[in-house]
């Protein structure tokens, strides 16, 4: 079973990676097509909110291990937005940003993965430590195969690193997020801020 997971894994990395590099190089014959027609606005809303999104997921990863700070994220999906414009995101945006999710999650749940497996974790004294490292360990395989699926079919990553961030809170031996390490939780409301301050909306 084990063998099968990883497998099935590395074949989802595989197309997950062949499609990222499909987008980020077009062929020559598609340089050379007329452009796209414009979008509908509710459209370019809807794709710009999609975009946000996964950015401040991104965003999060980076302040669990202090490479952004946390009260920064809104500023910096704002100048996105700023940068994006009117237009909304396009192919390149997103391959870039799903190329970021792709390997930083990845890190993150890898991290995780190594620390239980060797022995560093401080699980909750109620139950046996090799239940919960037990438990841990087969979350974090379906939280893998989750977040390679959920990039290659464009679904929101957050419930991913919600769970792991759980999974991180017990290893400190807690049994739930403390509000000094919840990284994810206020992410729609921080997109909604973002929005309402910096969306190019009126420009169109």
């Amino acid at each position: 079973m084990f063998v099968r997971t990883k497998a099935r894994r590395a074949a989802a990395t595989l197309a997950l990676v062949l499609g990222l590099a499909f987008l980020v190089f077009p062929t020559a014959a598609a340089d050379v097509t007329a452009p796209a027609p414009q979008r509908p606005l509710e459209a370019i809303k809807q794709a710009t909110e999609s975009y946000l999104e996964a950015k401040a997921v991104l965003l999060m990863i980076r302040a669990t291990f202090n490479v952004a700070r946390e009260d920064e994220i809104e500023h910096l999906l704002e100048n996105d937005l700023r940068r994006i414009g009117p237009r909304g995101p396009n192919e390149t945006d997103f391959a870039s940003l799903d190329r970021d999710l792709w390997a930083e999650g990845d890190y993150y749940l890898v991290s995780l993965r190594y620390l239980i497996e060797a022995g560093g974790a401080a699980w909750p004294s109620d139950r046996p430590a090799a239940n919960y490292e037990n438990d841990a360990l087969v979350q974090l395989d379906a939280l893998e195969d989750h977040l390679v699926d959920g990039i290659a079919a464009e679904t929101d990553l957050l419930p991913v690193f919600i769970a792991a961030q759980a999974i991180s809170a017990l290893t400190n031996g807690q049994k739930g997020v403390p509000p000094e390490a919840d990284h994810f939780s206020r992410r729609d409301a921080i997109v909604a801020e973002a929005l309402a301050r910096a969306a190019p909306w009126s420009e169109t």
